[in-house]
């Protein structure tokens, strides 16, 4: 493969084969994707930025994937979010176009519809000073979700390419795999598993069904899906939908990353798959590497529950201290370093650091502490940044919010110096006294330096993520 190819060229080959098997009956092969890229409203966006709203549908799926083809820039955004957050990134970053579900074109009373297409509209704004784009700019990721928060992750093509490579490597991913949509296609989680099965020609099983609908399950069976993808709370739910009894003959193998799954549910899932014959891996990512950077196989997923494996094929990890020397030692906890070609150009907060280059240089600073065991494995152990000081004493956020999961407890750890609040969700007086108890001795400090808040439901990304910086605006009774 040319390695200056974008991701819509190498799979030019695959215009025949059926692309999208979508939920109504109707399907759509892949030179559907060359045939809206040729519309003219396509060809007059080379180079210009374009919010696309999307979501598990065609027009959503195939207005992506037609924007990479066009060579237009497409910055993914919830089709969801609500109207007021997306007027402020439109200001922010002033774009061109717009692609959008019909539904959503009174909020651009003044843009032009230049085309349609499956329920989605093409809009031009008549935005027309605009800052230039980087030419290696492919594409545009947010950090949480595309929740509304400005901040964007800048990506390329080769780092869309060589992610997608990497990941069809590990999963033995061809042409006859057959995902079923899980994920939002603005989460980089979910697009890299579109990303991925479009360069191996696979077909793809669409549907904006969850697995609390019979329509799914019975969907994944009519079409013989062979994969699915989830974050933990979906593996969560999975365990009260009784998965262990489904009966799935077409599904191989299952993908969970989106964060860290609690060691214990992890091995339980493992096992299930195992008496399923479904082969389960366990993955670890960032936006910022456009997707994945590491698998544990799932050979070792009962034995290594909560390792995240190793690197993908053509990445490299490495541990570093606190003076930025690299850890040689095994079972040494630092901060986890990961290279590779996957890595995105940097960020962007405004329109005009889309005109920005690489400044990663291929090597990401994760921001999380892990350690590697004798085989060479990773651990993530944390993150560099959760921590609070208790009256002097460094308290890991994430470890207290691991122990009370590990309890039972649907939790989330916040705070400040001096100060732990502990959210949980459905949380009771008497359980908050005793959270609170444990933590008081646990930690050796003052009650007054730990709150305990009850609230009906922690607030979460469209992955499943919980947005801590929202807990402090939720309605909260205090427990304790």
């Amino acid at each position: 493969m040319n390695d200056n190819a974008t991701l819509l060229q190498v799979v030019a080959n695959h215009a025949d084969r059926i692309l999208l098997q979508c939920d109504d009956g109707e399907a759509f092969a892949y030179a559907a994707v060359a045939g809206i890229a040729a519309e003219p409203a396509f060809c007059e966006m080379r180079r210009a930025l374009v919010f696309c709203l999307c979501d598990n549908d065609p027009g959503g799926i195939l207005g992506y994937f037609g924007l990479l083809y066009a060579n237009a820039v497409p910055m993914m955004i919830s089709a969801g979010l609500p109207a007021d957050r997306l007027r402020d990134l439109f200001d922010i970053y002033r774009p061109a176009y717009v692609w959008l579900p019909e539904s959503r074109i009174g909020e651009f009373a003044a843009a032009k519809i230049t085309h349609r297409f499956k329920g989605y509209c093409l809009l031009a704004t008549g935005v027309t000073a605009q800052a230039p784009l980087n030419d290696a700019l492919a594409l545009l990721l947010g950090t949480s979700g595309s929740t509304g928060n400005p901040k964007f992750v800048r990506l390329s093509h080769a780092n869309l390419l060589a992610n997608a490579r990497s990941i069809v490597t590990y999963l033995q991913i061809g042409a006859d795999e057959k995902p079923i949509t899980t994920l939002p296609p603005t989460y980089s989680y979910g697009l890299s598993i579109l990303n991925s099965h479009v360069l191996a020609g696979s077909t793809i099983a669409l549907t904006a069904k969850t697995f609390f609908d019979r329509g799914f399950w019975d969907f994944l069976k009519a079409t013989a899906a062979t994969s699915f993808g989830g974050v933990p709370y979906h593996y969560e739910m999975l365990k009260k939908l009784r998965f262990a009894k489904m009966e799935l003959p077409s599904l191989r193998y299952v993908t969970q990353a989106g964060g860290r799954m609690e060691p214990d549910a992890m091995r339980d899932f493992a096992a299930v798959c195992a008496a399923m014959g479904v082969r389960f891996f366990s993955m670890y990512g960032q936006t910022e590497a456009t997707a994945r950077m590491s698998y544990l196989e799932p050979e070792k997923a009962e034995a290594k529950a909560g390792s995240i494996g190793r690197a993908i094929p053509g990445g490299r990890f490495r541990l570093q201290d606190d003076t930025g020397r690299d850890i040689e030692a095994p079972e040494t906890t630092g901060e986890l370093v990961y290279e590779g070609p996957n890595v995105c150009l940097g960020y962007a907060e405004s329109r005009a650091d889309l005109a920005l280059g690489d400044e990663n240089g291929s090597v990401l600073r994760t921001g999380d502490l892990a350690r590697r065991d004798l085989d060479g494995d990773y651990i993530i152990v944390g993150r560099l940044k959760r921590f609070l000081k208790l009256f002097g004493y460094r308290v890991n956020l994430q470890d207290i919010e691991n122990g009370l999961r590990a309890g039972g407890h649907v939790v989330a750890c916040a705070g400040r110096d001096d100060f732990l609040e502990i959210y949980l969700s459905q949380g009771t007086v008497e359980v908050g006294r005793a959270v609170k108890a444990g933590l008081v001795a646990e930690l050796k400090v003052s009650p007054t330096a730990i709150g305990v808040y009850g609230v009906a439901n922690l607030p979460r990304s469209d992955a499943g993520k919980i947005q801590y910086g929202q807990l402090g605006a939720l309605v909260r009774e205090t427990l304790a």
